[in-house]
């Protein structure tokens, strides 16, 4: 077996790894253990993306790391915008290509022109729309509201996959949406009995 063999071998070791790490996080019923599982779920993907050689990929996980790292640790709306504006800033410009000009004439323009930015680049706003959703629940919902918002960011993510054509990442997303809808239904559960044994 080749050194490249043996580092794409690694790379999906390590990418099953943190599919069960994912897989995990999306049972808890704990808001607390959910965002402590999501922070090693994106540290172990980020890795995985690292050994593939997908550097972009590995500091979107490792942005998605801190910022269930932080999001686990305090619900200020101020450190919530700082991790907004990051994705935004990096999204903005990897979805345009990079290209700042366009991204600053759109934004001189005004609200049209960015909406026509948008609309040129279609799909490709899907996990950028997603993280937000994801980051905004994360650090300012709780409980059934948290899981319905991950649902949300995850379903975005799996329409752009699908789109993509990504066959690996839509298989995950389509797990983590299973899940999380098994314990949305277990936590609804879990508060119709807590409801029913306080009217008793």
């Amino acid at each position: 077996m080749s050194g490249l063999d043996t580092t794409w071998c690694i790379a999906q070791l390590v990418g099953f790894v943190a599919l069960f790490c994912g897989l995990g996080a999306f049972a808890e019923k704990s808001d607390l253990a959910f965002k402590r599982k999501m922070t090693l779920f994106c540290l172990v993907e980020a890795v995985h993306f690292l050994i593939l050689g997908a550097y972009s990929a590995c500091f979107g996980c490792l942005l998605n790391s801190l910022r269930s790292f932080a999001a686990a640790r305090t619900r200020s709306p101020l450190v919530m915008s700082v991790f907004l504006v990051i994705l935004w800033s990096v999204g903005l410009l990897s979805v345009t290509g990079f290209d700042v000009r366009r991204i600053a004439s759109a934004w001189n323009e005004g609200f049209a022109a960015l909406a026509a930015v948008f609309l040129q680049e279609k799909f490709r706003f899907l996990p950028l729309l997603g993280s937000t959703v994801g980051t905004v629940g994360l650090f300012l919902a709780s409980g059934i509201r948290l899981r319905w918002m991950i649902l949300l960011c995850s379903a975005l993510w799996l329409v752009h996959n699908l789109i993509a054509v990504s066959i690996g990442p839509s298989i995950m997303e389509i797990s983590f949406i299973v899940m999380n809808g098994i314990t949305i239904r277990k936590l609804y559960r879990a508060k119709r009995e807590h409801d029913r044994t306080e009217q008793t």
